[in-house]
């Protein structure tokens, strides 16, 4: 039975939570602190969190960016009050796999959490088989490490989650929103400018003129990696 880890002080939130989750067949584990949820995660093999970012103890991005240390694979789902932008921004760039705002509907969040975990999946599947080498690129799914020729290169977290996604799907076309939905969990189209701009961040990093081409434009459809010339 998956085991979800919800980290809520409100009881209320958490009650509501709990309850709807666990009718889905999915075993339900709360945590009111930064502390206790630290101490569950350690405990037991949480399959996904789901994190409001205000907590009596420690800032809840703080806390995301320290599970997310700890449990490189480990699916975070943040639901909060906080909708600003920035912060959401923030969050998805460093340590969030999604972000919900509250007041949120459960049939969301329930479907939310099932891309997740089937995103995870796929994700250890990687993990299994520890590495991919295209030419001089080298990619690390246990570790979260990309290589160059041996350098590692800096990654922020949702680069590493497009490339992911992108290698997952090696030599097929992958579509804007395919992307939008297993990055930012988004299929709204007027946010497409997102993927062309850490597309090109990508490129920059993992791509040069005297080493290998990877991403390949499909126009009006998406993007296409590939690992052979």
């Amino acid at each position: 039975m998956r085991k979800i880890l919800v980290i809520e002080d409100r009881e209320s939130t958490a009650f509501h939570l709990k309850r709807s989750i666990e009718q889905e067949g999915y075993e339900v584990y709360v945590a009111q602190t930064g502390k206790e949820a630290l101490s569950i995660v350690s405990q037991h093999r949480i399959d996904l969190v789901l994190l409001d970012l205000i907590l009596p103890d420690i800032s809840g991005l703080h806390l995301c960016k320290e599970l997310r240390e700890q449990y490189p694979l480990l699916p975070i789902i943040i639901i909060s009050v906080k909708n600003d932008l920035h912060i959401k921004v923030q969050a998805l760039n460093t340590c969030a796999d999604d972000y919900i705002a509250k007041p949120f509907y459960m049939n969301e969040v329930l479907a939310r959490i099932n891309i997740q975990l089937l995103h995870a999946d796929h994700m250890r599947v990687g993990a299994e088989k520890q590495s991919f080498t295209a030419g001089p690129l080298t990619i690390n799914f246990e570790q979260r490490r990309v290589t160059v020729k041996g350098q590692e290169i800096d990654m922020t977290y949702t680069e590493y989650k497009l490339l992911g996604v992108l290698v997952e799907n090696v030599g097929r076309i992958v579509t804007y929103d395919y992307i939008l939905s297993h990055v930012w969990r988004e299929e709204d189209t007027t946010e497409r400018e997102y993927i062309h701009v850490y597309v090109n961040r990508l490129r920059k990093k993992i791509e040069t003129p005297a080493q290998r081409r990877f991403i390949y434009n499909e126009p009006k459809v998406g993007y296409r990696f590939q690992a052979n010339e």
